[in-house]
């Protein structure tokens, strides 16, 4: 397709969210750089003719031809010619050194001819019969990175609406250039894995692609200081906007790596009410460095990316020791008191950083000799700080204060809710699940993180195969039935729920929910919260809703008879119910729904499908390493696919900076959609051992968790090592 300028913003949307978010480029991807490095040129130069050529192998190849419309306003017949010589050139190779073209590859150098110049031997009336049109002048540049040649770029007269007579100016030869060094420098990356692209480069292509301004130094800006704490450090990091300059009373201007990240953007102003009337692009060096600058601590300096950047734990802990080195009694105001500035800080600054650090849950652990803090990121713990000993009673006791629990009360487990935003001045919107119980040194504390702010995902970006997304619409658009989802807690249960939710959330349809808690606020569903000191638990809730003209009800768990009972009768009344428990995969769900008293004639009527779920960690991006499975790592995973892998990913043991050295980011989710039919219907009412109901479902179609896994390593999602530390190969395959 010719390159034109209605197609250009979309193109340069997409594929700049490519070269930053992808570490990894693929081949493919290149199309899209030409197609936006063709659409780029046209624009900026006014060419009737453009053609793009790459080197491959020994030849050179073409890859996009452009021809104007304007060369066939008086001859109507040309266009038809121009087109079908399009098609021919796509599928020519020409031997390296051909032509003008071949010239500039071999050497380097440009080429620039004009028929007002006299540069013999060449001449535009030869040109003129290759191309089928007048050439009144021509611009050939090389695309070349670190002295190697990739290609060529050649442009064909300027349009006469440009007032040139046609011809190419100097100034258009730089523009050229210019476009050539950028675009051969993102396709070589593209091309070649072992190519690296800065930081500073991704930034100058950003800017240049999107005619953004771009900010390298600090000094090149004045920053408002105020403008910059009043936002805080929370939502700059996690927004990647760094708001510089007041332009208004609601707007500003801020420095982003990737202007095109539009999400990034709608959520900063939602957050602070603060629109983006400026955005400048920057590189992701520069954005680290001023927010070292502006975030850190006064006493120990710029704090590193992720780190604790508060000036209450050094506080703590240096009067702790301070006090022990001088044989004196600890100052219950300063480090055991719930309401001292120092333990009020420690509280909320623990609470932010790992909020910062995309913690799901924060561990406060009382030890023999100290008090540990851990975080749980992408599903396994981290230790994150080691505090004296004597700061345990303090810190816990702000912790139960701010949920409203017994502070007296250290012998009996406790749970309640944080709701952050009454502790903090900073804009995060964060509720807490807190639960406290009695361990040997003293009172742990766990808290849940539940971002308010976040919004749930689409069921595409959960980690659904093709297969597997297909059933499950089905599943979930079926006008009555049991929609289970099981799985340990923190496999993603409750975000699968709720993005089916908003999938079939419509002005007609009447949701009810109940739950415990509350973990997503979503428009257009009645949530209610349980409590169960009040009585109000799940199957008080379910006896209601059944009374109120409902078509789909969420549970947020069945734990018990009642429960199952209550949820079973809904399902086969004319509602879908969908909910959660915890079993180890979904066949076992039926025997569990059994062992709480259902009839096993009510679980087969009622059962639409059961999906049993996992997260692993994705292996990261920008430092995995790919290599060939051999020995018991390709027997497992060629049995579980039932073919070849040649290609797997496995994690870089020193990680990079964007994976924190862990050479993991983020995580994906694995599943297995056992879907009700007439063969496993008449085996739940056989009461089968859950091997057999397997079997049938197998049989049926059902892909297990382990197979699943091993497609996601396959697709270099996850590694192997992860895969089978979640889930162990299937007995029966």
């Amino acid at each position: 397709m010719p390159p034109s300028s209605n197609i250009s913003n979309t193109l340069r949307r997409s594929l700049l969210i490519k070269i930053i978010s992808k570490a990894t480029p693929s081949r493919e991807d290149v199309s899209s750089v030409i197609e936006l490095t063709a659409s780029k040129v046209v624009e900026a130069l006014q060419a009737q003719s453009m053609t793009l050529y790459l080197v491959e192998g020994n030849d050179i190849t073409f890859k996009q031809v452009y021809y104007s419309p304007t060369l066939w306003t008086h001859e109507p017949a040309l266009e038809a010619k121009l087109q079908e010589t399009a098609v021919k050139l796509l599928a020519l190779r020409l031997p390296l050194g051909t032509g003008v073209v071949g010239k500039v590859i071999s050497t380097g150098e440009h080429a620039f001819f004009r028929n007002s110049d006299s540069q013999a031997p060449f001449t535009m009336s030869s040109m003129a019969k290759t191309t089928g049109f007048e050439v009144r002048s021509m611009l050939t540049v090389p695309l070349k990175t670190n002295n190697i040649v990739i290609g060529a770029i050649q442009v064909l007269n300027k349009e006469a609406a440009a007032g040139t007579g046609g011809e190419f100016t100097e100034k258009d030869l730089v523009i050229l250039k210019e476009v050539a060094e950028y675009s051969a420098t993102l396709m070589h990356r593209m091309l070649d894995p072992k190519f690296q692209l800065s930081g500073d480069d991704t930034a100058k292509f950003v800017s240049k692609l999107t005619d953004l301004p771009l900010v390298s130094k600090p000094e090149e800006i004045e920053i408002d200081e105020k403008l910059v704490e009043a936002t805080g450090d929370a939502i700059i990091r996690r927004e990647g906007v760094f708001p510089y300059k007041r332009l208004g009373p609601g707007s500003v201007a801020a420095l982003m790596t990737n202007p095109l990240d539009y999400a990034k953007r709608e959520a900063f102003t939602q957050a602070t009410d603060l629109a983006l009337e400026e955005v400048s692009v920057a590189p992701a060096g520069l954005f680290e460095t001023l927010l070292k600058k502006y975030f850190k601590d006064s006493k120990s300096g710029p704090a590193a990316p992720g780190d604790i950047d508060i000036g209450a734990v050094s506080e703590v802990i240096h009067n702790a020791y301070a006090a022990d080195a001088e044989g004196k009694e600890l100052s219950a105001k300063d480090l055991e008191s719930e309401d001292s500035a120092p333990i009020v800080q420690l509280a909320n600054r623990i609470i932010e950083d790992a909020y910062i650090c995309g913690a799901s849950d924060i561990h406060i652990e009382p030890q023999e000799k100290d008090l540990c803090v851990r975080y749980r990121i992408d599903g396994l713990c981290q230790e994150k700080l080691r505090l004296p000993k004597q700061v345990t009673g303090g810190l816990i006791a702000r912790l139960k204060i701010m949920c409203n629990l017994d502070i007296s009360e250290r012998r009996l487990p406790q749970d309640g809710r944080i709701v952050f935003k009454n502790f903090t001045k900073k804009n995060m919107d964060l509720d807490l699940r807190v639960a406290t119980g009695p361990m040997k040194d003293g009172e742990k504390v766990v808290m849940r993180i539940l971002d308010k702010q976040k919004s749930t995902l689409p069921l595409p970006a959960l980690g659904f195969s093709e297969e597997n997304l297909a059933k499950y619409r089905e599943c979930i658009r079926q006008p009555y039935g049991m929609i289970l989802h099981c799985g340990p807690t923190g496999s993603g249960k409750s975000m699968t729920l709720y993005a089916a939710l908003a999938e079939v959330n419509t002005p007609d349809v009447n949701i009810q929910t109940a739950e415990d808690p509350i973990e997503y606020t979503l428009p257009g569903l009645n949530q209610m919260q349980m409590n169960r000191t009040i009585g109000l638990t799940f199957a008080r809730a379910l006896r209601c809703y059944l009374r109120m003209d409902p078509d789909i009800i969420l549970v947020g768990e069945i734990r018990d008879e009642e429960t199952a009972g209550i949820a079973v009768e809904a399902a086969l009344t004319g509602h879908l119910l969908v909910s959660t428990l915890h079993t180890n995969d979904a066949p076992s769900t039926v025997a569990r729904i059994g062992e709480m008293g259902v009839e096993a004639f009510n679980i087969s009527a009622s059962l639409v499908c059961v999906c049993a779920q996992r997260l692993l960690r994705r292996v990261c991006k920008g430092c995995k390493t790919e290599y060939t499975p051999a020995g018991r790592e390709k027997e497992i995973i060629e049995k579980a696919l039932g073919g070849p892998v040649e290609k797997i990913f496995k994690a870089n043991p020193q990680g990079c900076p964007t994976c924190n050295g862990t050479g993991y980011k983020g995580r994906v989710g694995i599943h297995e959609l056992m879907v009700n039919s007439e063969e496993l219907t008449e085996g739940i009412n056989k009461e089968l051992e859950v091997a057999e109901l397997k079997r049938i479902a197998m049989k049926n179609g059902m892909k297990t968790l382990h197979q699943d896994s091993m497609l996601k390593v396959k697709m270099g999602l996850t590694t192997i090592e992860e895969a089978l530390s979640n889930v162990p190969p299937d007995l029966i395959l």
